[in-house]
């Protein structure tokens, strides 16, 4: 019989560094109920509780005290901590968050990323898709059955750019890599994030209806630690915050874990002087380990890698550069790997923004497929032997680009079109097939009989949707529960040089292809290549992933079985770009599949009663 325990969490999961009983030994039949208390709040960076820091150090690590890169500002957090507490548990423990929120006027909402909710869809937390919006407080109730390196963060507005985030990790009593590395510590968990000296919501707000603001970050931290690298940008010193520290063991081999917080078009090189990286898993999957120089990873990504800590005993640099938009104001991060006996300072090396990859092997490069050294993620190998059908029972092409258009949120046709204002007032548009998406008024998942107002499908006229130029609906892909589906996700790259990680809730898929036919391209363009049979199919082998980057002009093809009945967003990762609308629904199933919607589940929707 399972040995069962109950854990209680209000208390351990404060900054002041009490392990919860759930982050253990992962034990074959040793599943636990591990219960987090969730507060969000509104809160500042260098608040009161940060007492004399940065002028004092030690108070930096005082309980509640968030110094960031030493830059006063506004952010959101869970327990006043960024980012907020780590979930640490065993496969098949069930988790149970009570999240409350106490903001002065938001509603919020957390998706675990990485988890796929079978037979718990209630809890995938889209707002207006699987669940409405939390007001007051909202309990999640699911088991931690996707092993491997994950995280949650907020899935309402920008909360995630807030700061609303934190690392979700599942061990197996089991793993098949054990032998590949000594240590895996709660501690070797790296959360990186692009930030912003000012409110997502400022930001935001700039960019789109202003024609000074611009989308560049400012920074990036590490465990929510940095330095400011802006600073000779602002005009301003920067001053001596913490940085996160790595502490190794000489002559042992370490897997860290590596998750991708970001929410601007930031993708972010990973790399660490003097040492090797060992890629053995990412998105929680497993891989044939393949040595690297460098990783870069895009928003929603994860990577487990193992580093063998064989230089002399010291304190050397993990470097965190940014590209795209953390290119302008050369947003670079830092942290400390500290051997064992080590002097507790910097490493000696200069830490300086560099935009190019170390010299070696870089693994899942920007917008390239086949530079020499360079490993993407359909070159890569799943651990676990898997051989794909040539055939599938559902295709869909999905083209991801910007659109200069007359953007209902953006422009007034009638006042100020886009084409009637001058360029410096011109803001493109993200959009998924020339559609930008509009949520159901209510969740279809949990209120199925409601009906959605703008619902338009895959492959069907959609001029009814659209008001002169700009076209918007709840544009809806459906597959029958068990086909077998492939997704050709094209970046078209008309627009500008960007970028678009693609992730789709509830399922992985494998990763059967991946090019790049020049610096822009079209659907018809790679829908005419396929057809002439210029794009051959991975089917062995291939890695599985729940967030791919797709390069710009260019395409990724990836494949899954439709097995997770229910209702799923997929959609552009970049918190600007889905928030605009660069997004779809994929229905799987009927509601015969589903589980009954759990007694007492909030409903919401529009009132508008008759006059």
């Amino acid at each position: 019989m399972r040995a069962v325990a109950i854990t209680l969490a209000a208390l351990v999961l404060s900054a002041s560094g009490q392990q919860h009983e759930c982050d253990r030994p992962c034990v074959a039949g040793d599943t636990r109920t591990c219960m987090y208390e969730f507060n969000i709040v509104e809160y500042h960076t260098l608040s009161r509780a940060c007492y004399d820091c940065p002028n004092t150090l030690s108070d930096c690590e005082r309980e509640e005290c968030v110094p960031a890169d030493g830059v006063s500002r506004p952010l959101l957090s869970v327990n006043r901590q960024l980012p907020g507490p780590a979930i640490q548990v065993c496969e098949g423990d069930r988790v149970v968050v009570d999240v409350h929120t106490s903001q002065f006027s938001d509603t919020e909402s957390i998706h675990w990323h990485g988890q796929h909710m079978r037979s718990h869809q209630y809890y995938d937390d889209v707002p207006f898709v699987t669940q409405c919006p939390i007001v007051g407080s909202f309990r999640y109730d699911f088991p931690a059955a996707t092993p491997g390196t994950h995280w949650w963060h907020s899935h309402t507005g920008g909360g995630d750019a807030e700061g609303i985030f934190g690392a979700f990790v599942v061990r197996k009593p089991e793993d098949a890599l054990h032998a590949a590395y000594e240590i895996d510590s709660a501690q070797h968990v790296l959360v990186m994030h692009d930030w912003m000296h000012m409110s997502s919501m400022d930001k935001f707000l700039g960019r789109h209806h202003s024609r000074a603001a611009d989308n560049h970050a400012r920074g990036i931290l590490v465990n929510g630690k940095g330095r400011n690298s802006a600073a000779k940008f602002e005009g301003v010193e920067a001053v001596k915050t913490p940085l996160e520290v790595v502490r190794v063991t000489p002559g042992l081999r370490h897997r860290v874990r590596l998750v991708s917080a970001t929410s601007l078009n930031c993708p972010i090189v990973v790399s660490v002087d003097g040492h090797r990286l060992t890629v053995i898993a990412t998105d929680g999957s497993e891989v044939i380990p393949h040595a690297a120089d460098s990783l870069v990873m895009f928003s929603g990504e994860r990577f487990d890698v193992v580093l063998e800590a064989n230089q002399p005993a010291d304190n050397y640099w993990i470097r965190v550069n940014g590209l795209n938009d953390c290119e302008p104001f050369e947003s670079v991060q830092g942290a400390v790997l500290r051997y064992e006996g080590a002097p507790e300072e910097d490493p000696k090396a200069a830490l300086e923004y560099d935009p190019a990859y170390p010299p070696g092997i870089v693994v899942n490069p920007l917008n390239s497929v086949d530079g020499e050294n360079e490993v993407t993620m359909a070159d890569l190998d799943a651990l676990t032997p898997t051989t794909l059908p040539p055939d599938v029972d559902r295709q869909f092409y999905l083209g991801f680009d910007f659109s200069r258009v007359n953007d209902s949120l953006l422009y007034n046709p009638d006042l100020y079109p886009y084409n009637g204002v001058s360029e410096e007032w011109q803001v493109n548009t993200p959009q998924l097939n020339k559609l930008n998406f509009v949520f159901p008024s209510a969740p279809p998942l949990s209120q199925p009989d409601d009906v959605i107002p703008k619902l338009c499908r895959y492959g069907e006229e959609v001029s009814s949707y659209c008001e002169s130029d700009f076209c918007s609906c709840t544009y809806l892909l459906e597959a029958a529960l068990g086909e077998a589906v492939e997704m050709v996700l094209v970046a078209e790259g008309q627009i500008g040089d960007e970028n678009h990680p693609f992730h789709l809730h509830g399922n992985k898929f494998r990763v059967v292809a991946m090019g790049r036919l020049g610096s822009a391209t079209t659907v018809q363009e790679v829908m005419e290549l396929d057809a002439a049979g210029g794009i051959p199919r991975k089917l062995q082998d291939a890695v599985e992933k729940d967030t791919v980057t797709i390069p710009d002009g260019g395409f990724t093809v990836v494949r899954f079985t439709a097995d997770n009945p229910g209702w799923w967003l997929m959609h552009c990762h970049l918190t600007f770009h889905s928030e605009v609308g660069m997004a779809a629904l994929l229905h799987v199933g009927g509601a015969e599949d589903l589980p009954p919607v759990p007694a007492g589940f909030p409903t919401c929707g529009h009132f508008m009663p008759e006059i």
